[in-house]
């Protein structure tokens, strides 16, 4: 199967759909790893969760050569997008980490998660973070990128307003007219054949998953991260409704 793919073509249609849909997204995976860089060093060992088909996790092999990085997901197709395209970047690893006992055992001096914790309910986020916690060296550091809520309830005219500047600037607006989308990068992949057993490996991975029952908000993920037991936590970017997010154990 392998053989028939081309995996860095298919990498590279995933990177240039997500950014017309996050124009600074490439800003952010930067940023991501400056603040590791800076609280964990040159060499961290490195957990990015939710990582997909390894885009932040490839940049961070270019960015620490010798670092221990491990990947965890739980689309079976995109992690092995990830393996392919970056086979000596990192550990990979397909779990469910809404699930009790995903992460069994190791000691990480940062994690990270690119727009992964959106697709949690309120009620998973604070054992997630508990965990992720557990993991962390004291002085290790959590950073999070995703696209929150300010909140609907107590913000309702800037939260109204975050979520139409972020339509405005990120959801096609700046793509060119005929620009690959996310849907369409979706639908190609169904028409190849080599992809058939993953695509429904993926298909029953995801069938075990819930609807949220309210979305996560930027409040209640800052008060569930000192919940957590972080001792500073701070949004360090935004853009309209999405923020880089760091959290220092």
């Amino acid at each position: 199967m392998t053989a028939t793919v081309d995996w860095q073509t298919w990498l590279q249609r995933w990177d240039a759909q997500q950014s017309n849909y996050l124009p600074d997204r490439e800003h952010s995976l930067r940023l991501i790893l400056d603040i590791v860089e800076r609280l964990a060093g040159p060499t961290p060992r490195l957990l990015d969760l939710g990582c997909g088909p390894g885009s932040l996790l490839g940049r961070a092999r270019h960015r620490f050569p010798t670092a221990d990085l491990t990947g965890v997901d739980l689309d079976p197709f995109l992690l092995e997008l990830a393996r392919q395209a970056h086979p000596d970047s990192a550990t990979y690893i397909q779990a469910n980490y809404c699930e009790k006992g995903w992460l069994k055992e190791g000691t990480f001096d940062a994690i990270t998660s690119v727009s992964a914790i959106h697709y949690l309910s309120p009620s998973q986020l604070g054992p997630l973070l508990a965990t992720l916690a557990s993991h962390l060296r004291p002085g290790g550091v959590l950073v999070i990128a995703d696209t929150l809520r300010l909140d609907p309830h107590q913000r309702p005219q800037l939260d109204r307003l975050a979520v139409d500047l972020r339509q405005h600037l990120w959801d096609g607006g700046g793509a060119p007219a005929n620009a690959e989308t996310w849907t369409d990068w979706w639908q190609s992949a169904h028409t190849e054949p080599a992809f058939k057993t993953l695509l429904n490996q993926r298909a029953s991975a995801l069938a075990t998953l819930t609807e949220p029952e309210t979305a996560v908000t930027l409040p209640m993920l800052m008060n569930a991260l000192a919940s957590a037991g972080f001792t500073e936590v701070g949004p360090l970017y935004q853009s309209a409704d999405h923020h880089v997010i760091a959290a220092v154990r």
